[in-house]
């Protein structure tokens, strides 16, 4: 059985992201008949009954990459690769667990997560060499030390913000992995050293977790990821790019919730939690319509944007958001395409 897997990649593959999909989708299924009897659930401020939803589902995606891992160990293929995405998203996840049990403090989260990516420097399943358009290419290993740390908090923290509405954080973040995937192809393919199989593995590995995650996260929510998802996914991504050598590209398609981020922090003057805020961006009517908050003392946020330019309904300020989010996707992709970078 393991030479038949062996000598067929695509099996691999398909076996490895069928068990992260089996294993999220039977968490997901506990968590949503026991969560909210355990009393570990989030309400839907955006719906005007004010439904409790389950939360912490991250922790179906963190199992269920955890399982679609296990085949690559058990073959001893892309075992460093493999345990740097698993290293890392266990370890942004166990901050989020943390975070959504007990509430971490504005500084203590980004501290920790960007500690989070002590293993992925330990394990070292990257180049150390940083691409920049023009195909200007810094061999900085020993750089890469606080690179990682500083951008781990940077990418979990700004998609953690970005979970605003249902399905935001985890669809944006689907588009996201599928446009590194993308862009990883099309770089090696043109150098012709393509090793397609170490590629779509490790795709394979977080892409059907995150998938199935999204499913139930997406409005109407049956899920809420919580701390636990968004940063998790975040080092699912950074830990990803890294590897593959697309930093620049995942900052490109990130611009959304960096923004997104900058102005929440800027607006508000001080690293802060969603806890803190006394006065909420956007308000919800009795029939459910949307507005955006005129209060001065509400932070900007990208929510908070598009509900002011017109879109009054949750389903709409998510397709908003999404297509704006596709476009950064496409930018990343062509200043690949076009040979910028």
């Amino acid at each position: 059985m393991g030479r038949m897997l062996l000598e067929n990649p695509m099996l691999i593959m398909i076996a490895s992201g069928s068990i992260g999909f089996a294993a999220s989708l039977l968490t997901l299924k506990y968590i949503l008949r026991s969560f909210v009897k355990l009393g570990i659930y989030g309400v839907d401020y955006h719906k005007p009954e004010k439904p409790r939803i389950p939360e912490m589902g991250g922790l179906a995606f963190i199992i269920g990459v955890l399982a679609a891992s296990l085949p690559a160990f058990l073959l001893n293929l892309y075992v460093s690769e493999t345990l740097g995405i698993l290293l890392t998203v266990l370890a942004t996840g166990l901050v989020g667990i943390i975070d959504d049990r007990r509430k971490l403090g504005a500084v203590e989260k980004p501290l920790l997560t960007a500690a989070a990516g002590l293993p992925l420097i330990l394990i070292h399943p990257y180049s150390g060499s940083l691409v920049l358009p023009f195909e200007t290419v810094f061999r900085i290993p020993l750089v890469y030390t606080v690179i990682i740390p500083g951008l781990l908090a940077v990418v979990s923290n700004s998609i953690n913000m970005f979970d605003t509405m249902n399905g935001t954080a985890t669809g944006s973040s689907l588009l996201v992995l599928i446009t590194l995937f993308t862009i990883t192809i099309i770089k090696n393919l043109v150098r012709g050293d393509a090793d397609v199989f170490s590629i779509g593995l490790m795709f394979s590995i977080v892409f059907l977790p995150l998938l199935i995650l999204f499913y139930y996260n997406k409005y109407p929510a049956r899920v809420f990821v919580g701390d636990t998802g968004t940063l998790s996914i975040g080092g699912a991504l950074l830990a990803f790019s890294i590897i593959q050598g697309c930093e620049i590209p995942l900052i490109i398609s990130l611009l959304p919730h960096l923004t997104n981020g900058f102005f929440n922090l800027s607006s508000v003057g001080r690293l802060f939690e969603r806890s803190e805020l006394s006065v909420r961006p956007i308000t919800v009517s009795e029939n459910g319509v949307i507005t955006a908050n005129r209060d001065l003392k509400t932070p900007i946020t990208l929510t908070r944007f598009v509900a002011a330019l017109g879109f009054r309904s949750e389903k709409e300020i998510f397709n908003a958001i999404m297509i704006l989010c596709v476009f950064s996707d496409l930018l990343a992709i062509l200043t690949v395409v076009l040979g910028f970078w």
